[in-house]
């Protein structure tokens, strides 16, 4: 059966599309908000910390609850309390007293609702489509999110002009349209009881929650597939948010305009939009192992390359937006199979973790890469990235992690309804 006629998942695909754009909507006007109000970078910079602090505290948690309580009851109760803060701020907003601390406080609650909602959402599609239809399934949500990213930033500034509040209200009703959709999911969530776990976990007495925890990490730990998809995602978003920073900061360095950075960036955010959008086809005609060879190797000649291009932002764009136009196949390609081959109880925890290392290291990028341009100079970030992502494609060729993935399209899955003894999908792991 096409996608398209599978009900469960149209029905969850377009709840969490609205969901993300309301999500892109207040994203982009919470800062906003704060600098006309406060007139502070540093206490808009504050609201996004407590967001973001809110998500890593929760995950492993989240996980964990996951794996142990209904996971529809989870996407419901985490969904209305986002509906509950954002709707708070709306009335703050609308009544003309948005006060830092409450908003700061409201949006560490978004963020640990957020992780509650993530960690019972990762199974989700696993549970609503054969394995045989997870990389379209995933190659979807790909398109989704990115299209929700590309349409939500310039909505939300719209919304914002006409009134403040209305960016909050918009994402509270987004909120409220996940929650209908979650409770509307006819496709029993589970977890399923009796599987996944060793078998001091499957005996009468309920385990504890850090006992639970422990057991999803020594999973991770045991099978080098999964060591390896923790470490390639820490790494990778660690290399990839050097590079989006320095983008800014090496173009600006190099004399091009606000207008012009914000061009080269759209360039760029277009491509890996159209490679989300063809990410269905490429991960069914090129073979798993093939892909992540190639994009491996696309990234670091494509960030090297930044550095001569960087006084010609529309080239700099272009460059940035073909090297990086396959990662979202590759992302596909992996988390379809490390969601094919865990065990739906364990797969809450599994992909919170793969999570939590996806977001771990990302705040240091700009740190550690501003803290190098202003030592060595603006080129010097964006080599080190560039030799860091290089050693990382060189390693895939040695790796037997990544020979698991086949040599041809669909190695990697065993295209039937039951999941094999192994270990995440796009709506399990954030990019």
């Amino acid at each position: 059966m096409p996608l398209r006629r599978n009900r469960d998942y149209t029905l969850w695909w377009s709840g969490t599309a609205l969901s993300n754009l309301g999500t892109s909507v207040s994203t982009l006007a919470f800062p906003l908000l704060i600098l006309a109000t406060a007139g502070s970078a540093a206490a808009a910079g504050i609201v996004g910390t407590c967001a973001g602090a809110g998500v890593l505290v929760g995950l492993l948690p989240a996980g964990v609850l996951a794996d142990r309580r209904s996971r529809r009851a989870m996407l419901i109760g985490a969904s209305l309390v986002q509906v509950a803060t954002m709707g708070t701020v709306f009335w703050l907003v609308a009544a003309g007293h948005p006060w830092l601390p409450a908003i700061a406080a409201l949006a560490l609650v978004q963020g640990l609702a957020s992780a509650a909602f993530r960690g019972a959402a990762a199974p989700v599609v696993r549970r609503v489509v054969p394995v045989s239809q997870l990389k379209a399934a995933y190659a979807g949500a790909e398109a989704r999110d990115y299209g929700a990213q590309l349409a939500g930033a310039p909505l939300g500034g719209l919304l914002f002009s006409l009134a403040r509040w209305a960016p909050f209200l918009t994402d509270a009703l987004s909120f409220a349209a996940v929650t209908i959709a979650s409770a509307l999911l006819r496709t029993e969530l589970g977890p399923d009881r009796g599987s996944g776990l060793p078998a001091a976990g499957r005996s009468g007495a309920r385990s504890s929650a850090l006992h639970d925890l422990g057991v999803g990490l020594a999973h991770i730990r045991d099978r080098a597939f999964l060591r390896y998809a923790l470490l390639w995602l820490a790494l990778m978003n660690l290399m990839l948010g050097g590079v989006g920073f320095m983008f800014v900061v090496t173009l600006r360095q190099h004399g091009a305009s606000s207008t012009q950075i914000g061009a080269a960036e759209a360039l760029a955010t277009a491509c890996a939009l159209g490679g989300a959008l063809a990410a269905g086809r490429v991960v069914q005609r090129v073979p798993g192992r093939r892909l992540v060879l190639g994009v491996s190797w696309m990234m670091p000649i494509g960030v090297a390359a930044l550095v001569p291009l960087a006084g010609r932002p529309w080239l700099a764009g272009l460059c940035l937006g073909a090297s990086t136009v396959l990662v979202t196949p590759l992302n596909v390609v992996l988390t379809s199979h490390v969601m094919a081959t865990t065990e739906d109880a364990l797969t809450a925890r599994v992909a919170s973790a793969m999570g939590l290392a996806s977001m771990g290291l990302g705040w240091l990028a700009p740190v550690l890469c501003g803290a190098m341009a202003d030592a060595f100079g603006v080129d010097v970030p964006l080599i080190a990235v560039a030799v860091g992502l290089a050693a990382m494609a060189g390693a895939n060729h040695f790796l037997p992690a990544v020979r698991e993935l086949g040599a041809d399209p669909g190695d990697d899955e065993d295209g039937g309804g039951s999941p094999r003894t192994s270990g995440p999908p796009h709506d399990a792991v954030p990019e």
